[in-house]
């Protein structure tokens, strides 16, 4: 695509031209997030439930994806007038829902933390 056209496609967004880059950028945080939920899910099978590693990994990607939550319920505030309201409330239940994983995964991993403190404390007393 010519320059004027890639202007005239994103001349309505809130970020005008940069938002191709700013949707890479929120599709790399998704990854990102992703990409510890697994290594997290990989570190139970190789040292058991309760593990500092795969509580720091659920933890990074709970923030992540509360980040990305959050910063797209804004965005899609800010741009209510440009796109159809029922679109706007599937987009926001949409974000919702990831802010309830995060929150989730960020409770999970106290959890697991909680977990190995318990675990390390009995293997003492015995």
């Amino acid at each position: 695509m010519s320059s004027e056209e890639i202007t005239i496609m994103y001349k309505e967004s809130i970020f005008g031209n940069l938002s191709p880059y700013i949707m890479i950028v929120r599709i790399a945080v998704l990854i990102l997030a992703l990409f510890n939920i697994q290594k997290g899910l990989q570190g139970f099978i190789k040292e058991g439930f309760f593990n500092y590693k795969g509580s720091e990994r659920f933890k990074r990607s709970g923030y992540l994806l509360l980040l990305l939550s959050v910063y797209g319920i804004i965005i899609r505030l800010l741009g209510m007038s440009q796109k159809p309201k029922d679109q706007i409330l599937s987009d926001i239940i949409m974000y919702l829902l990831l802010l309830a994983i995060g929150i989730g995964l960020l409770a999970f991993s106290d959890v697991i933390k909680k977990g190995n403190i318990i675990e390390t404390e009995n293997n003492l007393t015995i």
